[in-house]
C-alpha cells in the first residue's frame, strides 16, 4: 500500500446542484411567485425578498433567481434547468434543511419538475503535514525523467458510473492550491442519478463517497 498522505484542511466550500427535468418553467412565467414562496421558505434564517436577486434577461435557462442566506453562510441559485446551494463552510452546515426547503417552492410551482442529477463539488485547500507538493504526488503520478528536471504534476481521476450505487460519471482531482503555499488543492465532483437520492440526502452521500475514495487512496485529511 501506498505511503499514507496526511493534509491538513485549510479551506473548504461544497456547491450542490440538481439538474432539473422539465425545466422549472414558473421561474419565468410567474414574477415575483418563486421569490415571494423562498423569502417564506427561508423566513426561520431572515431572509427577506432585500436578500433574493431576479434575473429575467438573458436567454431562457439564464433566467432565475439568488437567494443569499447570511446565517448559513450559503446562497440558493435557481434556473430554469437547475438550482444550485453554495456552502462556504460545509463542515458547519451539514445537511441543513436549505435542499427541502427549495424544492418545496419547486414542487409548489411546477409539480411535475423532478431531480435529473444530483451534483456534488467539493473543493479543500490543504496543507501538508510534511513534504513537498512535489513530493507528495509523485506517489500517483512519476513526472517522466525526459522532462525537464523539476517538473511537477497533477492527477485527475475519471470516476465510472455505476448504476447499482446509483453513481454517474464523476472526478477527483490532485492539484496545486492557490490558497496555501505549497499546498494541494482536491477537487471531486461527485454525480448522483436523480432518483437514487432524497431530497436531504446529497451531502451526506457526497461526503460518504469521498471519504470512500480518499481511504482508498490512502488520504487523511486531518482538522484546520
Amino acid at each position: 500500500m501506498a505511503e499514507l498522505l496526511q493534509l491538513r484542511l485549510h479551506r473548504s466550500e461544497l456547491t450542490y446542484e440538481v439538474a432539473l427535468s422539465p425545466y422549472f418553467a414558473a421561474v419565468i412565467d410567474t414574477p415575483g411567485k418563486v421569490a415571494d414562496a423562498l423569502a417564506s421558505e427561508f423566513n426561520r434564517l431572515d431572509v427577506s425578498l432585500s436578500d433574493i436577486d431576479v434575473d429575467d434577461d438573458g436567454a431562457f435557462e439564464d433566467r432565475g433567481l439568488t437567494c443569499e442566506l447570511h446565517k448559513r453562510n450559503a446562497s440558493v441559485l435557481l434556473r430554469a434547468d437547475r438550482f444550485e446551494i453554495h456552502f462556504a463552510e460545509p463542515e458547519e452546515v451539514g445537511d441543513a434543511p436549505i435542499a427541502p426547503s427549495v424544492w418545496q417552492v419547486l414542487e409548489a410551482s411546477s409539480p411535475l419538475v423532478k431531480p435529473k442529477s444530483h451534483s456534488l463539488l467539493f473543493e479543500m485547500d490543504c496543507e501538508l503535514s510534511s513534504g513537498t507538493y512535489g513530493a507528495a504526488l509523485q506517489h500517483f503520478c512519476m513526472p517522466p525523467t525526459s522532462l525537464p528536471k523539476g517538473t511537477e504534476t497533477a492527477v485527475v481521476y475519471y470516476l465510472p458510473r455505476d448504476s447499482s450505487r446509483g453513481f454517474l460519471d464523476s472526478s477527483l482531482v490532485l492539484n496545486r492550491s492557490a490558497e496555501v503555499e505549497g499546498g494541494i488543492l482536491l477537487a471531486a465532483t461527485l454525480v448522483f442519478e436523480g432518483d437514487s437520492l432524497g431530497r436531504n440526502d446529497a451531502v451526506s452521500a457526497g461526503r460518504g463517497r469521498l471519504n470512500e475514495l480518499l481511504k482508498s487512496l490512502n488520504i487523511a485529511i486531518g482538522d484546520r
